[in-house]
C-alpha cells in the first residue's frame, strides 16, 4: 500500500497559511496516485467554522480517500464540533477502517482549548478491541496528531501526550508496526524497538524550520519505506527503510 501522510495545514486568512504551497502539494499528491491519504490534524489555525469550510474545499481536490483526525488547533473554541460536522460521517473524531490487509486506526489526541495532547483509557481500550478483532490477518497502522516521542530540531520540548508512556506501552503490547503523527512541523522517524514512529512536517504553514513537505509511505508485511517530498522544489529524500519481523 502506498500512503501519503500529510499534516498541519493550518488553514486561515493570514500570512501563516500559504495557499499556493497547499495547492501545489495537492497536485503532487494526485500525481503520485497513492492508495490513501492520512492527515494528522491541525487542518485549521483557530478552529473557526469559516476555516473548516475553506480547508474542506481544498481537500475535496484530493482524488484519493482521505482519513483525518483533529489536532489541538482544530479543537480551539468549539472547533471540535465543526470538525465533526465537516469531516466525520459518524459524529466521532476517532475511526477504524479495514483496507485489504491494513487496519487504520485514528485517535483523537486533542482537548478543547489546550495544546497538550491526551488519548485516555477509553480510546486505548477501544483501539485494543479493534486490533484484537483483526489480529490474525491485518496490520494495524495508528495515526494521531500529537507526537509520542520528542522530535529534534523543534526547540524546547512541549505538548507531548500527557499519557504518552501508557500509549506507547499499549501500542508495543499490541505489536503495532507503524504510528503516524504531526504537530511539530518537523519530518522525522524513530524506531522504538521495532515500532516505527513517523512524524510529518507541515504541508502549508509558514511557521516552520524546514521546507513544507509531506511523507510517502510504502508498506507491506515485509517492510516500511518512508520518503519525504518537499513541496516547493519537488525533491525527495529517503527517510527510512525498515524490514518488518513476523507479527505474532
Amino acid at each position: 500500500m502506498k500512503i501519503v501522510h500529510m499534516s498541519d495545514i493550518h488553514y486561515t486568512l493570514n500570512w501563516m497559511f500559504n495557499r499556493g504551497v497547499l495547492e501545489k502539494g495537492i497536485e503532487q499528491i494526485n500525481e503520485l496516485e497513492p492508495d490513501i491519504v492520512i492527515i494528522t490534524g491541525d487542518l485549521t489555525e483557530w478552529g473557526l467554522e469559516l476555516e473548516f469550510r475553506g480547508v474542506k474545499e481544498y481537500l475535496k481536490e484530493i482524488k484519493q480517500p482521505c482519513f483525518i483526525v483533529p489536532g489541538n488547533h482544530d479543537a480551539r473554541y468549539e472547533g471540535f464540533k465543526f470538525f465533526e460536522r465537516f469531516f466525520s460521517k459518524s459524529d466521532s473524531r476517532i475511526l477504524a477502517k479495514r483496507i485489504d490487509d491494513i487496519l487504520l486506526i485514528g485517535l483523537d489526541s486533542s482537548e478543547p482549548d489546550i495544546d497538550e495532547g491526551h488519548i485516555g483509557r477509553e480510546q486505548l481500550m477501544w483501539a485494543e478491541e479493534q486490533i484484537s478483532s483483526h489480529h490474525v490477518d491485518a496490520m494495524p497502522i495508528f495515526f494521531l496528531h500529537h507526537h509520542l516521542i520528542p522530535v529534534p530540531n523543534t526547540g524546547r520540548e512541549r505538548n507531548v501526550l500527557v499519557d504518552a508512556g501508557e500509549v506507547l506501552f499499549k501500542l508495543k503490547k499490541s505489536k503495532v508496526p507503524l504510528v503516524l503523527t504531526g504537530h511539530r512541523h518537523m519530518p522525522w522517524v524513530w524506531n522504538l524497538d521495532g515500532m516505527v514512529i513517523a512524524s510529518a512536517g507541515t504541508i502549508s504553514c509558514e511557521r516552520r524550520s524546514v521546507p513544507q513537505s509531506f511523507n510517502i509511505i510504502e508498506v507491506d508485511r515485509t517492510k516500511i519505506q518512508i520518503t519525504r517530498q518537499n513541496v516547493l522544489d519537488g525533491k525527495r529524500e529517503n527517510m527510512y527503510d525498515f524490514a518488518l519481523g513476523k507479527r505474532r
